[in-house]
């Protein structure tokens, strides 16, 4: 599964679920949650189903194939959340005693069906229940269509059963520690097409006039939450890899985007089923494009559902793709599908491998200064989160099972596996990987299955790495000092760890890789393994080193204090993309006129567009003079992705001629969607006089995914304007471009700190009102927004709309967010005055800056200063 916000993909969606003031991971009334008692084994799940897309209901029965695991069965329970049950009964043919056909008891409450059986069964007595149902599901099956405020929607249904949501749409054992094959009789009116897990076997005329029923039949065993049920009106795209039919569902006249998006897809396949040794294990894959999909993508066994987000148009597949998105979803076809966790806790093990396989993905396809700078964005991403909290990796404590779905479970989850790699290198990695995959195929798992299965293939003990890594919290937090010796030849590397807290590890066992450029141009590596919480490194060396680089692939926080002359020379020369990327940053943070130089030589001529990025950013950081126009003068370099940053970093500067730069990109274009939503974010940090008509613009300019208007309205919440409240009020309706929706939404909360009471209490009214929303994600935008305002006149709306969200993502966003608002409501005009004083602030560092550089350079030429 993979997570989507406003664009493309985004797996940290609940990057902001922690608590900032801080809070931990839990929340009060969490609690363990341990693997269900399975009482059966369900062998085969058969449904038969009409869907009626126009009444929006689902009617028809489902069959469990099963055999106790102990004597003396006298029933069983399935899960079933508002749907009615109208039979019970056996089907033939019964072994021993039993009535084929025969009616069974059977009471509904609180969720679970429980079936009393005619008879008790003994283990291995095979057995078939048939339950009759009907429904119109709120949850688990999605009904889409046109409404008065959206007239142009198409008519779908679509299924999402991660994490226990098929329950909603029919009786289940809904719970992933019980794998069985399943088949599906659909039946839909005329034009529509079903597409389902498995292989379709058959379509055939239907039981009523004008209606179809497609017979599909997975005969691979699975958990009942990757099943899966898509229908509507599609076009098929036909691929293919090694015999394995590959087909893309769109909507009709997207036949040519999807062809470009999803060409990769043969590759994926190829590569993970090389890697893993196991050839693709089912008989086709699909990719189906639906509308108003709550997730990014979700990995269904042979059948994933993907948000139409991803089908990027030309223009946005100039600096976009959809391909780690594509890949996370098929790598989970081996790890999430033909192996499962057991039970939630252990779902690292699906999300983690698959975020590891995406990142594969990218070193393979896009070479190896990619894969680094990806690696770092998921360090990046995890770290932020661990700012908020730190929790291990496997933990049984939550509310909700999506809880757990965060970025240590994704990005800390993926590096792990990166690092283990670095740790066994290339060939027993994949031996190790290998024999996982081969040993528990088609099974549930654990994270020991993982450990015992490399400890088999490689001899190797890794129990301090588990330990450290996956079920102990957190991560080495480093600082360190560099020094030459000329005398003995040596580089000093002090290094000292300093994390502490619940669950972490006091010294993390860290083999670290020192690489060192000499003056003579030659490259060394050594490796210094910390052992202790404070080491000192003497590293022999045959001349003095230029730059030194300390393990980019090594999860941590780093604060390694070089000489300035030494970054600068890492920056121009490093061969190793992470090595310019830290030196970027290192030279951001110390902001001197010799810095400024290198970072804008950097943003203008670097090699990789990341480290071009990285050197915007840090310029902008600086926020001096010389640092603008370090900036302006690299505005139109040619990647797109390094124009976006250079043009995002202008907003840091409130000068004009950081605002006329941005004025022209909103006002000329840009060959990139992202680039001129980039302008339109950042007019509005510069607060100049021209910035609010130039959004007005960009609100004109429609685009993928609506960026350049989510943008203009990032935009006005940055320019305190208060005549950009009844803009993002109105845009934030029912009715308007979804994602442009939820854009407006959040940018009011930062409008209202700027507002007149009246504007206040009307931006918290109608944030309230969109908490009951139909689209989850403005439920969500208004949340955050209130938590953002300290709102202490939402609380019980909040509290309310934790109690009876359907989405557990929107149950812990209102419940973190009424915890945020009662911990911080006497802080809200403090937290105002703060920010105003420190925007003073870097307004009079910058001119001081400004002023010392003009000495300087008075200095250098030989003149008295002035």
């Amino acid at each position: 599964m993979d997570y989507v916000e406003g664009g493309l993909s985004c797996r940290g969606y609940q990057e902001r679920l922690g608590l900032a003031n801080g809070g931990g991971f839990t929340l009060p009334g969490d609690k363990p949650h341990y693997p269900r008692d399975r009482v059966v084994d369900i062998e085969h799940v058969r449904l038969d189903i009409s869907l009626d897309l126009d009444a929006r209901r689902v009617s028809g029965s489902v069959a469990h194939t099963f055999s106790p695991l102990n004597d003396g069965l006298a029933g069983l329970d399935l899960d079933a959340v508002e749907l009615e049950i109208s039979a019970v009964r056996l089907a033939g043919p019964s072994t021993g005693s039993g009535q084929a056909g025969g009616a069974l008891g059977h009471s509904l409450a609180d969720g679970r069906l429980r079936i009393e059986l005619d008879r008790p069964r003994n283990a291995g007595e095979k057995e078939t229940v048939v339950v009759e149902f009907s429904g119109s599901p709120r949850r688990g099956l999605y009904f889409i269509g046109p409404d008065e405020a959206y007239p142009d929607k198409r008519r779908e249904v679509w299924s999402q059963g991660e994490d226990e949501d098929s329950r909603h749409w029919f009786p289940c054992y809904d719970y992933p520690n019980e794998m069985a094959t399943s088949e599906m009789h659909v039946t839909v009116r005329e034009p529509f097409t079903v597409i389902a897990i498995g292989e379709l076997r058959g379509v055939e005329p239907g039981p009523q006039p004008g209606t179809r029923t497609f017979h599909w039949h997975q005969d691979v065993p699975h958990v009942t939450y990757l099943t899966s049920v898509c229908a509507g009106e599609f076009a098929e795209v036909r691929d293919g890899w090694d015999g394995v039919p590959i087909l893309y569902y769109v909507p009709p006249g997207k036949e040519a985007d999807a062809r470009e998006v999803f060409k990769n897809t043969p590759d994926m396949m190829r590569l993970f089923s090389e890697k893993t040794g196991i050839r693709y294990p089912y008989a086709k894959y699909s990719q189906v494009v639906v509308q108003d999909f709550i997730f990014g993508g979700m990995e269904n066994v042979s059948a994933t559902t993907l948000t139409d987000s991803a089908l990027l148009d030309a223009r946005a597949r100039l600096d976009n793709d959809a391909d780690g998105l594509l890949a996370h979803e098929i790598a989970h076809q081996w790890f999430g599908d033909l192996l499962t966790c057991r039970d939630w806790s252990h779902g690292w093990l699906n999300e983690g491998f698959a975020t590891f396989m995406e990142l594969l993905y990218t070193e393979h396809n896009k070479g190896r200064d990619e894969f680094l700078y990806s690696l770092r964005s998921e360090m990046d991403n995890y770290l932020r989160e661990a700012g908020q909290y730190k929790r291990p990796i496997v933990t049984n404590v939550y509310n909700e099972p999506i809880d757990l779905f965060d970025r240590h479970f994704y990005e800390k989850g993926g590096i792990v596996l990166n690092m283990l790699r670095a740790c066994l290198g290339e060939t027993l990695f994949w031996k190790a990987i290998q024999r996982y995959a081969a040993s528990r195929r088609g099974t549930n798992v654990v994270t020991q299955d993982l450990q015992r299965a490399i400890e088999e293939a490689t001899g190797r003990n890794l129990d301090w790495f588990f330990d450290q890594w996956v079920y102990g919290a957190g991560h080495p937090e480093i600082k360190g000092s560099y020094a030459w010796d000329e005398g003995g030849r040596s580089a000093k590397l002090s290094l000292k760890q300093t994390q502490s807290g619940e669950r972490i590890a006091e010294v993390f066992r860290l083999p670290l890789r020192v690489d060192f450029k000499l003056e003579g141009g030659e490259t060394v590596s050594r490796t210094a393994e910390m052992t202790e919480r404070e080491q000192t490194f003497y590293i022999s060396l045959p001349a003095k080193p230029k730059l030194l680089r300390l393990d980019g692939e090594v999860l941590k926080s780093l604060e390694l204090e070089l000489p300035g002359e030494m970054l600068r020379e890492q920056l121009a020369s490093d061969e190793d993309v992470l090595g310019r990327v830290e030196a970027a940053r290192a030279l951001g943070k110390k902001g001197d006129k010799d810095a400024i130089v290198a970072l804008g030589k950097a943003a203008r001529e670097d090699a990789f567009w990341g480290v071009q990025a990285e050197a915007a950013r840090a310029l902008g950081s600086i926020r001096s003079n010389a640092a603008l126009a370090e900036l302006v003068s690299a505005v139109s370099v040619s990647h797109p992705k390094a124009r976006r940053a250079v043009v995002r970093a202008l907003g840091e500067f409130r000068e004009e001629r950081a605002a006329a730069a941005l004025a022209k990109v909103i006002e000329g274009g840009d060959a990139s969607y992202y680039v001129e939503a980039a302008a339109a974010a950042a007019i509005g940090k510069t607060r100049s006089p021209r910035a609010f008509a130039a959004l007005e613009r960009s609100l004109t300019k429609d685009s993928m995914n609506d960026v350049i208007r989510s943008a203009a309205f990032e935009g006005f919440a940055e320019l305190h304007d208060e005549r950009a409240v009844p803009i993002a009020i109105d845009w934030s309706r029912y009715g308007r471009p979804q994602i442009a929706r939820t854009a407006a939404a959040r940018a009011l909360a930062k409008l209202a700190e700027f507002a007149s009471e009246g504007r206040k209490d009307e931006i918290v009214d109608h944030l309230v009102a969109l908490l009951d929303d139909p689209w989850f994600r403005s439920q969500d935008a208004a949340i955050a927004a209130l938590e953002e305002l300290k709102a202490t006149k939402a609380l019980p709306h909040l509290e309310r709309t934790a109690q009876r969200a359907l989405d557990g993502r929107t149950v812990r966003a209102a419940r973190l967010a009424a915890q945020s608002i009662r911990r911080g409501a006497d802080k809200g005009d403090e937290l105002k005055k703060l920010r105003e004083e420190f925007d003073k602030l870097v307004d009079e560092n910058r001119g001081l800056k400004d002023r010392l550089d003009k000495l300087e350079s008075r200095l250098g030429e030989g003149q008295a200063p002035t």
